[in-house]
Formats: C-alpha cells, structure tokens, sequence
C-alpha cells in the first residue's frame, strides 16, 4: 500500500471574454441581426480560440467581414464568417474587433475582450488515516469532501479578490446554490455510495460577467485495511504494516487493524464493525470491536495460525465501504513450507 501521495491540486485555465461594444448598425432601432458564438466559452492563457458569426437570413453571403487583432487587420474578405486566434498570457488583453458591410444591412460592428485566468482546484476527503500518515486520504464512495478554488483573476491589472467574485458551484452538473455566491470558494459535499466518481465545477463571475470555469472529476477509491503491530513501548508501530508471515517472538503480541478511506463520521460514530477470525473461528477481545486484538501464547512448542480481520461500514449511506486482510502468525521454529502468505477470511 502508497504510503506517500502528492495533494491532488488540479490546474484549470481560462479566461473570461467581453463584448465591450454592442454591434452598431446603420440605421437605428434594429436588433443585432448576427449570431456570435465562441468556441471555447471561457477560454485559457495560450490557447486557441474561435469566433463564429451566422447571420438571420442570407446577407452574410455577399458581406465583407474584418477581424482586426489588437489593433491590426487579421483577415478580410467576403465568407470570412470564422476567425481564429491563440490569447495572450493570464492578465494579458486580446481585443477582436469585427467589422462586417452588408449592402443590404449597413456597417455592423462588434468587440470582444479576452482576458485569460486562472482556477485552481484542490479537493481533500473526509477519510480516516493514521496520526501522522504522510499521504493522502483519498475520497471512498459516500464520504464527506471539500473542493478549494484559488482563483488568480486580473481586473484593471489589480488581483481580484475573493470576495469580489462570485462562485457558482455544480456537483454531478446539478446547480448547488445554497453553497454559491460572493466569495464562497469552497465547497463541500458528501457523495453518493453508487457513484464511481464525483464531478464537481464552479464558473467565477465578475459582477456579471463569467471570468473563469473549472472541474474536477474526483475517483472513489476502496477502502482499505492494514495490519500493524502495537510495542508495549513504542505504541503502535505504523512504519511496517504486516502484510506476511509474523513471528511471534514474545508470549503475547497486539494487532492493530487501520482502516484506511472509511468515512470519518463512521469511525467517530462507532459505525465501523470489525469481525476477527482465528483459523476460521471467530474470536473476540476487550477492544476486538474497535480492532484491536491481543493473542497470548498459551503452551510450549511451535505452530502456527491465520488472524484475520475484517471490517464493515453499518451506516445506511455508506454501506459499501468495507475491507478485509490476514497474516499467517507463526511461534516456535518452523519450516519454510509453513510460511505462506495469506489474505482474506
């Protein structure tokens, strides 16, 4: 089993884009007659961009269109109905201006602002690990979890802060508005036991207008359950786990059984129901319920025995969280064809 994992921080681009000037046409009092559509929405730093304009009927057949770029023409032409660029850096200005001279429909004009940002999001499940585990807990079908967003937004060439911006969350593309608003950068949710994955996204809103987007897609993961010795001295002694044959050295040796991505609340809760089996029957202690068992040696000699352990999630919404391990624990001398590996009741 990792012991050491990297925190999960997922890097989302994008920028926001504004139309700084409404389409003006020749003769007054007439709705826009073209269609803007940019692919993608909310694009990122460095990255390619499309605009694609359509007309309400035919007039863009026989209609000039001009893209200029920050000031300079980028293409012209009659059907030049598409243009396409890469953005600039995070904070860094791309202005499209658009020209378009229908005979039949005037001079038409539009502008958009691109102004790349950035979303980062970091996510941390509320599972159970060891005291001082330097990994990661990870996320187990109907546990509680946290989702972070750092947002590194340019407004007038200042950082905007949290609580300017507006956060507008979804989980599993459901719209969770008690959880958005102004400056509510996290959010949290418990997930669903049947699920394979959580898929949790915000878009970020200056005022009205959307300056970022970012999501994530956070895997369940299966709980797990590690034997570790516990030293009369030392305590439980969590840098070697027994994953094969123990020796029993002394008349008397403590398991303790770890459960690893269980839901927190369960542990607290008391949810969490072990089950020890020694050769096949099952045995119980003081602290065999919240896994934790004593085996003494009772007479002379040498043998062997398989413990096993086995523990299950009681609570309703979390009823598929369980795990199962063993070991061979072996007194007195032995052979090598005594010593096999064994996992599992």
């Amino acid at each position: 089993m990792c012991t050491l994992a990297a925190l999960l921080v997922v890097w989302i681009i994008a920028a926001y884009t504004t139309p700084i000037a409404h389409a003006q046409l020749s003769s007054t009092n007439q709705p826009d007659p073209v269609q803007y559509t940019i692919a993608p929405e909310v694009p990122g730093p460095n990255q390619s961009v499309s605009i694609f304009i359509e007309g309400v009927g035919s007039f863009l057949g026989n209609a000039t269109v001009t893209w200029e770029k920050d000031g300079v023409v980028a293409a012209t032409g009659v059907g030049k109905n598409s243009y396409s660029f890469t953005t600039g850096g995070v904070g860094r200005v791309t202005v499209i201006h658009l020209t378009i001279d229908s005979p039949t429909q005037g001079t038409i004009t539009h502008d958009f602002a691109f102004n790349p940002s950035v979303v980062n999001l970091v996510w941390e499940a509320d599972t159970t690990a060891p005291t001082f585990y330097l990994g990661k807990p990870l996320y187990s079908a109907g546990s509680s979890a946290r989702v972070v967003a750092f947002p590194t937004i340019l407004s007038n060439g200042a950082l905007a802060a949290n609580n300017t911006l507006s956060f507008q969350w979804s989980l599993n593309n459901t719209l969770a508005p008690t959880q958005s608003g102004i400056g509510r950068n996290v959010f949290t949710f418990t997930g669903d036991e049947l699920q394979t994955s959580e898929s949790v996204s915000v878009d970020v809103y200056l005022g009205g207008t959307k300056v970022g987007h970012s999501d994530i897609t956070i895997p369940v993961s299966t709980p797990q359950l590690v034997l570790y010795n516990q030293d009369p001295l030392r305590g439980e002694v969590l840098d070697q786990a027994l994953s094969g044959p123990a020796t029993l050295s002394a008349k008397e040796v403590t398991l303790v059984a770890e459960p690893y991505f269980f839901s927190t609340a369960s542990k607290k809760d008391g949810s969490l129901s072990y089950t020890w089996m020694l050769n096949s029957s099952e045995v119980t202690g003081p602290d065999s319920a919240h896994g934790v068992l004593t085996l003494r040696q009772t007479s002379s000699g040498a043998g062997s025995a398989q413990i096993g352990v086995s523990v299950q999630n009681t609570n309703n919404t979390t009823f598929m969280q369980a795990a199962q391990t063993g070991i061979y624990l072996t007194f007195g001398t032995q052979t090598g064809a005594a010593l096999s590996n064994f996992f599992g009741i």
